[in-house]
Order: structure tokens, then C-alpha cells, then sequence
């Protein structure tokens, strides 16, 4: 009887003591003055708090996808990319792919009762960046990791509370999955996305292009250059420009706007985005909960961008890996819904292609 009974206490604290993790966390609500004004108090006090701003910039809402301007919500968002030198050197201390995980961001967007900032939350990326570590036996590794992002997970909402006025919380955000579903790469959709990993599903962080190296750094950063040159001449196809409404054929063009070195000099970290991606994937992301008075909720989720190229080298190789769009959407954009998915089955194929077309220019080979 006493056995049974222990089963049962045993079986209940593995849901008491489960918690919960948003994609992005809430850190100030209804916070007075302007966009610009609140994204440059926190720029100018990032400095003494251990973080570099890698880019600061207004980011493309729905309104700028939709012809129809009775459809405009008027509402703005921005987005602000951190780094932390310390920060970077945790996670490449435990191997040089982790810089995917680099890049801290901060969105700063407008609601009808005022102007809130959220954040990824670098706790919650990392426990689905390095869950490979908990699902090949090295369970204390992954929870020593997730203990060390959580002081600089904590630096961050100090800096953000710090610069920025109105209610100050920490509350969690859709899409909100539990530790357990995190660490073991639990699917969210069956037979659409796969397994929620980078690195222990080959098919969700791939290798987009290959080429020897012999000339260490040096090579990454020659690559680099190629890419960045590479992203100013591309053409969009017809897929590209049909899926959806834009104004401008340089709506299409992907910008470098982040970069971060491994402190090993072995792999770089490129951020990517561009007009109508950020505004289509916010149009999205809100499409289930608009309502009159907020026809804008999914810029919500604006600190979804950039999105990461990782230059790396292996063996005597650089390879250059980035998430499936399809696993990248599901990762920020679950809580969208099934429907959502469904209602846009082309378009992560098609930014794909538009990523490795815009990067690899000729070298590009259509599969």
C-alpha cells in the first residue's frame, strides 16, 4: 500500500513541478512616450548593462501587405538585436554550432491600450536549441546550460525594466509549451513539422551549401562577403512575388541586419529579414484574434526576426546550415493554429528557396 501510494505522489509532482515557457515573455506593459523614444532609452542604456546592440529598426507590420486600407490597424512595432560577448562564449563553450542560439531580441510594439515590450526568451530557445544534448544522454549538461542562460535571460528583463517605464512583469506569451515537451522535442504538429530540434533532425536545421576550406577564418568571412554581395542581386521568382501583395520589388530583398563571431573563429552567425516576410508572418500570426480596434495583434510576436544563417566550419568544410521556414514558423508562429498552417502550406517552401536563391546567387541549384 505504501508503494502504491509513493507511485502516486511521484506521479503527481512530475505536474506539479512542470513549468511552462512562452516562445516570448512580456516584460513592460502600457509603457508612456513614443516607439522611437522607448527604443532609444533602452539602446542607451544597453551598453552599461553588457549588451551591444547589433541593430535597432522599425519593423514591417500587416498594413504593409494589405491593399485595402480600411484593413489598417495604424499600429507600429520595432525591433531591437542584442549581444553579449559573455553570452556568446557560454553557448560556443559547448560547441560552435550553439552561436544559432546568439542573438538576443527585444520587439516593442503598439496595442490599443499602449505600447508593450516583449522578448524571445533565451531560456525557452535554448531548451529547444540544445535539447540534442538532452536526448543523447547528457541530461545534466542540458540543465547546466539552461541554469547559465537564465542569469543572462534575468540581465535582460533588468535592462528592459531598468530603461523602460509602465508595468513591469515577466508573464509568458504564446506559443507556450511545457519543460518536458521542450527538452524531448515533442512535435506540434504530426506529420507537418517533425520533431521540435535543430540538431537532432537533420531535416529541420540542413545544410544549404557546402564548400572546402583551407583558409580558416579567413574563408568564413570571404563566405560571408560572397553572401551579403550575393542577397543585393537577387531576383525574385514568381512564386516569390505571387504568394503575396507587396508595394515594392525591394519588399523582396533579404538584408543582412546581425552578425556574431564564434569566439573560436570557426563559424558566424548571419541575421536575415526583409519587408513583406516580417509583415505577412505578423498578418498570420494575429489573423485568429483580430478584432475591431486591433487589427494588428500578431506584431505581438515581433521579435520573431532575424532569421539565422549559420556559417560554420567543420572538418576541412564550411557548411552552411539554416532552419526549415516550415520549423522555424512552428517554432515562433505555433499558436497562429493548425488552420493558419494549412491556409499557408506554399509559403515556407517558397522562402526556402527565396533564402538559398538570395545567399548562394549562381552557385544556386534547384533541387
Amino acid at each position: 500500500m505504501k508503494t502504491k501510494s509513493l507511485i502516486i505522489l511521484l506521479f503527481l509532482a512530475s505536474f506539479l513541478f512542470a513549468s511552462d515557457h512562452g516562445i516570448y515573455l512580456l516584460t513592460n506593459k502600457s509603457v508612456p512616450g513614443t516607439i522611437e523614444e522607448i527604443q532609444k532609452m533602452i539602446v542607451s542604456e544597453a551598453g552599461s548593462n553588457g549588451f551591444t546592440v547589433l541593430k535597432s529598426k522599425p519593423i514591417y507590420v500587416p498594413d504593409y501587405v494589405r491593399e485595402e486600407k480600411d484593413e489598417h490597424c495604424g499600429f507600429k512595432a520595432h525591433l531591437i538585436v542584442l549581444a553579449s560577448d559573455n553570452y556568446t562564449k557560454m553557448l560556443t563553450s559547448y560547441g560552435s554550432k550553439y552561436l544559432v542560439a546568439a542573438f538576443l531580441r527585444i520587439g516593442i510594439y503598439e496595442t490599443p491600450e499602449g505600447t508593450n515590450i516583449e522578448i524571445t526568451d533565451p531560456e525557452t530557445i535554448n531548451r529547444i536549441v540544445f535539447n540534442d544534448l538532452y536526448e543523447n544522454d547528457k541530461e545534466s549538461i542540458y540543465k547546466e546550460v539552461i541554469a547559465k542562460t537564465k542569469t543572462y535571460k534575468n540581465n535582460l528583463i533588468k535592462l528592459l525594466h531598468n530603461a523602460a517605464g509602465g508595468e513591469k512583469l515577466e508573464k509568458n506569451m504564446p506559443p507556450i509549451r511545457d519543460d518536458e515537451d521542450l527538452a524531448e522535442s515533442s512535435r506540434d504538429m504530426f506529420m507537418m513539422v517533425g520533431p521540435l530540434t535543430l540538431f537532432n533532425d537533420e531535416d529541420q536545421f540542413p545544410i544549404i551549401y557546402s564548400i572546402d576550406n583551407k583558409d580558416g577564418f579567413a574563408g568564413l568571412q570571404k563566405l560571408k562577403s560572397e553572401f551579403i554581395s550575393n542577397l543585393k542581386t537577387y531576383k525574385p521568382t514568381k512564386d516569390d512575388k505571387d504568394y503575396r501583395w507587396f508595394q515594392n520589388e525591394s519588399d523582396l530583398i533579404w538584408q543582412v541586419i546581425s552578425t556574431i563571431e564564434s569566439p573560436k573563429k570557426d563559424a558566424i552567425l548571419l541575421g536575415l529579414t526583409r519587408p513583406r516576410t516580417e509583415a505577412v508572418s505578423f498578418n498570420i500570426a494575429g489573423s485568429s484574434r483580430e478584432e475591431e480596434g486591433n487589427m494588428c495583434p500578431g506584431i505581438d510576436h515581433a521579435s520573431s526576426y532575424p532569421v539565422e544563417v549559420l556559417l560554420i566550419q567543420e572538418g576541412d568544410k564550411i557548411n552552411v546550415y539554416t532552419q526549415k521556414q516550415m520549423h522555424r514558423m512552428d517554432m515562433y508562429f505555433w499558436d497562429a493554429g493548425m488552420s493558419a498552417f494549412m491556409d499557408h502550406m506554399s509559403m515556407p517552401g517558397i522562402l526556402d528557396e527565396s533564402l538559398k536563391r538570395s545567399l548562394l546567387g549562381n552557385k544556386f541549384i534547384s533541387e
